[in-house]
């Protein structure tokens, strides 16, 4: 079914400038070596990129091979006849999201908070993630039981949904799940490697595997069990560093009908949203937060995606130092960068001020942004995360609107849904059926020929049954043309049924919803 792509792949890849080292004094310092090259958090505008003298390795794309600290190099154009100027990039002092006063207000949190991130796998035994990563405690580790009856044994730390098991982490194809982990929920002031957003213990990663390979892909059947699980078992931020260009009405149900605020990678392909949508960032959606990616120098980075109607704000996304697999440290850039960097403070902003909620975090978030000229007329609020400013906002100017579209897990689930499609093989012509059950609690799928409806169904025990593969999908052979009707029910008694017609097949295949 659909793909979805990382939002830091292709980002990195069109990207690719050169690798920096960068030496300044930031106002706080948590004691993380590197702590000084994370110039998202504290930007003096000294910054600037020095062709091969990277402490760092470079990911031009986190499935490919990095480069070697020290090893990668801009190559010149060729001048043909012209003189070339090679462009230097160059930082603007206050292009951060003000973590010093992020910090000074926060502490160590007032309550407690899991964050889902969903996306490649996540190394849990980096140096740097030690204590950030969540338990589930009702878990017994490695029985080949499900304690919990959650429906997952041994998911200790998490669920892999791409290969279907509880490893959460698979090696260098999980470096830019790793990555964003970091961003959001390294240690600070441990005295190694980087600093994340939040300190202290009040939050907690939760790594939900959805997509892998080589190329960082996954389907929608395995996006929508990643966010059934993550609500499931206790996250209430969702980060989503992925993208697709085709809307798909199962995920936008999973998502509307989840409780759980999302925060959406706006994408890489330098387009106006607004016109050529990407998802989920371009969902109509009260509980997605949708975010673009700034460089150092304030600018929108070349490859981001932006619109005014869909792109809520930005952040810094461009050459973001973070965890990748093996104890290991990388550069890279993308909307991928940007989003958790949204999500992180989010979290925060969730566990510093107790009674509030989803619709209060995204309005204290989209009302603390720094503006910038750079941003008017490309992002909704014109402007960049301030996450200082966001932990000082005034509790009393919340509006008290809570969400209208999405945002609220209805409290007798969600009906399954149904769609289909005919696919010609070389084994003859197909009806491929998807059933999805958001709330994962199917109970019986039914089909008969003709035009029918729900109630039907439901006054029948003697109706062909069918099932459906690991990816919702059902193929049936198409011999003549026909009406049928496709039926699903779950547990709790939701139920839809769907009727296609199949054209005469000399005049081709056609299916029609009913």
């Amino acid at each position: 079914m659909n793909k979805w792509i990382l939002s830091g792949g292709l980002a990195a890849f069109l990207a690719a400038g050169l690798p920096w080292t960068a030496s300044y004094g930031a106002p706080y310092a948590p004691g993380d070596p590197s702590f000084s090259e994370q110039w998202a958090f504290y930007n003096d505008g000294t910054f600037s990129i020095e062709e091969e003298k990277n402490r760092y390795a470079v990911y031009d794309d986190p499935f490919g091979q990095p480069w070697a600290p020290g090893d990668w190099h801009f190559e010149e154009p060729e001048l043909l006849g012209m003189l070339v100027q090679v462009e230097r990039i160059r930082a603007a002092a206050g292009i951060d999201v003000g973590m010093a006063d992020a910090w000074a207000s926060y502490g160590e949190g007032k309550r407690d908070v899991v964050v889902a991130v969903i996306d490649t796998g996540v190394d849990i035994s980096h140096e740097d993630l030690a204590g950030a990563i969540w338990v589930n405690e009702d878990e017994i580790p490695g029985n080949g039981l499900d304690d919990d009856g959650n429906g997952y044994a041994d998911d200790v730390n998490g669920w892999n949904f791409y290969h279907n098991n509880n490893q959460i982490y698979n090696g260098s194809e999980d470096s830019h799940g790793t990555h964003g982990a970091g961003t959001i929920r390294a240690s600070s002031g441990n005295g190694v490697g980087i600093s994340g957003m939040i300190p202290g213990d009040r939050v907690k990663l939760m790594p939900v595997k959805a997509l892998g390979g080589g190329d960082g892909e996954g389907n929608t059947a395995a996006l929508i069990k990643a966010i059934r699980y993550a609500e499931d078992n206790g996250a209430s931020i969702c980060n989503l560093s992925l993208t697709s260009p085709t809307n798909d009405q199962a995920l936008y149900c999973a998502i509307r009908d989840s409780s759980m605020l999302f925060v959406a990678a706006a994408g890489n392909d330098g387009k106006d949203i607004d016109r050529t949508p990407v998802y989920p960032a371009s969902y109509e959606l009260d509980n997605v937060i949708s975010a673009a990616n700034i460089s150092c120098g304030g600018e929108l980075h070349e490859s981001s995606n932006y619109g005014v109607g869909s792109v809520d704000l930005a952040a810094p996304g461009s050459y973001i130092l973070s965890t990748t697999p093996g104890n290991t440290y990388s550069y890279m850039t993308g909307t991928s960068m940007a989003a958790p960097m949204v999500t992180g403070a989010a979290a925060m902003v969730w566990s510093h001020f107790e009674g509030i909620g989803a619709a209060e975090v995204k309005e204290i978030l989209l009302n603390s942004v720094t503006p910038l000229d750079s941003l008017s007329g490309k992002v909704k609020t014109g402007g960049m995360l301030n996450v200082g400013a966001a932990l000082r906002y005034d509790l009393g100017t919340l509006s008290g609107k809570a969400f209208e579209a999405g945002g609220h897990r209805p409290e007798n689930g969600t009906a399954p849904h149904l769609e289909a499609r005919t696919e010609r093989t070389l084994a003859g012509l197909y009806l491929k059926v998807r059933v999805v059950d958001i709330d994962g609690d199917l109970d019986v799928l039914y089909y008969a020929p003709g035009e029918r409806n729900a109630e039907w169904f439901r006054e029948r025990e003697d109706c062909q049954s069918f099932t459906v593969s690991d990816r919702d999908i059902a193929a049936f052979r198409i011999d003549q043309a026909g009406v049928y009707t496709f039926y699903a029910r779950d547990r709790r008694g939701n139920d839809t049924a769907y009727t296609v017609r199949i054209a005469d097949l000399r005049e081709g295949p056609g299916v029609l919803d009913q």
